[in-house]
């Protein structure tokens, strides 16, 4: 599906949020700037067709890898407007092909709700990211309230209408509204997380509590045995 849409993916998600996808990526970039994380080695997974990655170029690290298990959206991502820092690799969350503990910030935008293991994945980064490093997610989350409600015409009605005859495909924007619906609360989420030694150090209400970035840290092994000693 993801490999279907990838031609279209970058016009049809900034004309879906008026461009606001953009500015929520460009403050992932100044928010590390600004709590001065560590950030020599960063990979962005569920990379998708790269906008994310792009801005983290802006971060100057020495390993900068944009992961994905699309072969559509990497080949995608490696034509358009790309960068030589960039590292492009092909890999599913479940199963990294990274040694342990060996980035310091693991970013993804909007894919953890498209994880067909959830717990398993973050498993995963949770091995390849080091004590003290970050996790940082962009993602649109279930909600409830009215809000919600208009939310879900939108998304629900408007945007696959739209985005499948735009797209050529004939379920694929479809399949991005019951994501979302099938997918967790902010507060679900953090939990399941914490399971994983990922400590919540603060979000970013983005629009509406809707679409939120998170940003966590992932405990030391100082810190683990503490608390289960």
């Amino acid at each position: 599906m993801f490999d279907e849409i990838a031609p279209t993916y970058d016009k049809l998600n900034h004309a879906f949020t008026l461009n606001l996808d953009k500015v929520w990526r460009k403050k992932i970039v100044q928010e590390i700037l600004k709590r001065k994380y560590e950030k020599n080695r960063i990979l962005d997974l569920a990379t998708g067709t790269g906008d994310l990655a792009l801005e983290l170029v802006n971060l100057y690290p020495e390993v900068l890898v944009a992961a994905d298990f699309s072969k559509e959206m990497l080949d995608y991502q490696r034509r358009k407007k790309s960068n030589p820092l960039i590292e492009l690799v092909e890999a599913d969350a479940s199963n990294l092909p990274f040694n342990d503990v060996y980035f310091d910030i693991v970013t993804i935008g909007f894919g953890v709700r498209n994880f067909f293991d959830l717990k398993k994945c973050l498993k995963e980064i949770s091995r390849v990211i080091k004590p003290g490093g970050r996790l940082i997610v962009l993602e649109i989350f279930k909600s409830n309230g009215v809000i919600n409600k208009i939310f879900n015409f939108y998304f629900g009605k408007v945007v696959p209408a739209f985005g499948n005859r735009v797209s050529g495909s004939s379920h694929a924007y479809s399949y991005l509204f019951n994501s979302v619906e099938n997918f967790h609360t902010l507060d679900e989420f953090g939990g399941i997380c914490k399971e994983f030694s990922f400590e919540q150090e603060f979000k970013e209400n983005n629009f509406l509590g809707i679409v939120n970035t998170i940003y966590f840290c992932k405990k030391s092994e100082l810190k683990n045995n503490l608390a289960f000693s």
